[in-house]
């Protein structure tokens, strides 16, 4: 792999070739945009790492002007003035990212191998240009037994209309499944309503679900119909069925019973056919034992019990999901991220996943959105200090060193070697003497023989 470093500063440009010469790469150098321009043509270039301020050019103006010969080219910018416009500017223009000096030589170690995977990448894909990823419907994903057996009970679900408990932990999916139960049944021509009914006080909640008549209360304008007539002939989904209070589980009893419910200040009972399906994360059986929740309610609500496994239970999914979300949010960003590295599919399966696959798809989202590259890396997840503790590969190099230190190390390598003879080690360093002193001076090091 061929890499360009442009930088005015002739220790940067020694530091960085020998370093990255250390870790196999073919290192050519230019401390102008005329030379990098050249270098690129001469040396069919693959990846570019250039500093953004130089005294007779700048980085973004030579993105722009290799951008315009070769679109295809991948360039990391450094600067030693970072900053959030910076970094958007970078970014805008095509930079493949951006690097703030001082930094761990390590990391831009890393940052540089994520380039040469993205170049790889590219250079894989071949022919005309692929069609756009057509969204996967959402749908339950995965093949593990745990999961498999949801599947099985979806399916006797959709024989009957009797009504549905489906239980687990939030992000589990437990409204997917609702709504693989009534797509599949004989309701699917009638309309699937939901509502959470953690998210409403009992007053709102009881107007949106048995509706009310006009004058039942102030603002009461007009008759409104409430969501179970609404799902008339169909579904509805009550999200959270945990936290109703009681006088509504009293009115929802005999909806189930009667079958006919009464809006708010109206005396006419209305005639209803809805199959309700309920979803909690609490442990009924808890509620119903200290009287939170009422015993009738409960076992009219769990005919047919579902028990999602939270992610952590079925884990062997997580690869299968993680695919179906990158093709999901790679098209609908309209970016060509076409895999997930194995590194970073090992944290993906080491995480615990405390938000199940809500969670997982937020960080795939999270990481198409952030990522430049065309291979989503660990670097692209953060789980806010729930990151997995993964085994740290021995760097080739050795502890991690920042570039002054390694610049230090290097003058005084050089000096050393020429007996610390001033102007022989500033001929070899590619400085003048005043640049040399000054390091020196910066770096604490004492010039011998004054």
């Amino acid at each position: 792999m061929k890499i360009l470093v442009v930088d005015d500063d002739s220790v940067t440009l020694n530091m960085l070739k020998e370093f990255l010469q250390k870790n196999s790469f073919e290192v050519h150098l230019a401390q102008d945009a005329d030379q990098a321009a050249e270098m690129v043509k001469k040396h069919a270039i693959n990846l570019v790492l250039s500093d953004i301020r130089m005294e007779e050019s700048d980085g973004l103006s030579l993105l722009s002007e290799l951008k315009k010969r070769d679109s295809k080219i991948v360039m990391i910018l450094m600067t030693g003035f970072g900053s959030m416009e910076g970094a958007i500017e970078a970014i805008q223009k095509g930079a493949f990212d951006y690097i703030s000096k001082p930094f761990d030589l390590n990391k831009l170690l890393s940052l540089v191998n994520k380039a040469v995977n993205h170049i790889q990448t590219l250079n894989k894909v071949q022919g005309p240009a692929k069609p756009p990823v057509v969204e996967r419907p959402r749908t339950l994903i995965g093949s593990s037994p745990e999961i498999v057996e949801v599947y099985k009970t979806i399916a006797r679900a959709t024989l009957s209309s009797s009504t549905v408990l489906i239980r687990g932990e939030s992000g589990t999916g437990k409204e997917l499944v609702a709504r693989a139960i009534h797509a599949n049944s004989d309701r699917k021509t009638k309309k699937f309503v939901a509502v959470n009914c953690g998210a409403l006080t009992e007053s709102l909640l009881e107007s949106e679900l048995f509706g009310y008549v006009k004058g039942a209360f102030t603002g009461a304008q007009a008759d409104k119909k409430g969501l179970f007539e609404e799902a008339n002939g169909g579904s509805l989904f009550l999200d959270e069925i945990g936290d109703i209070t009681p006088g509504l589980q009293v009115k929802l009893l005999r909806v189930l019973q009667e079958g006919e419910l009464k809006p708010v200040g109206s005396n006419d009972q209305i005639k209803v056919s809805v199959r309700i399906i309920a979803a909690t994360h609490r442990d009924l059986d808890t509620y119903v034992k200290d009287g939170r929740f009422r015993e009738d309610l409960y076992y009219r609500l769990k005919v047919i019990e579902i028990d999602i496994p939270p992610l952590r239970d079925r884990k062997e999914d997580i690869p299968e999901l993680a695919q179906v979300f990158l093709a999901k949010y790679s098209a609908k960003l309209s970016k060509n991220i076409g895999a997930i590295s194995k590194e970073a599919m090992a944290v993906l399966m080491n995480y615990s996943w405390p938000g199940n696959v809500r969670e997982l798809e937020h960080q795939i989202e999270r990481a198409c959105a952030l990522t430049s590259a065309s291979m989503l890396s660990t670097d692209d997840f953060d789980f806010s200090g729930e990151i997995v503790r993964r085994n740290e590969a021995v760097s080739p190099t050795g502890p991690a060193h920042s570039l002054e230190e390694m610049e230090k190390e290097h003058i005084l390598r050089v000096l050393r070697e020429v007996d610390y003879n001033k102007s022989k080690a500033s001929e070899v360093l590619g400085i003048d003497r005043a640049t040399l002193y000054r390091k020196a001076q910066k770096y604490g090091i004492q010039l011998k023989h004054e």
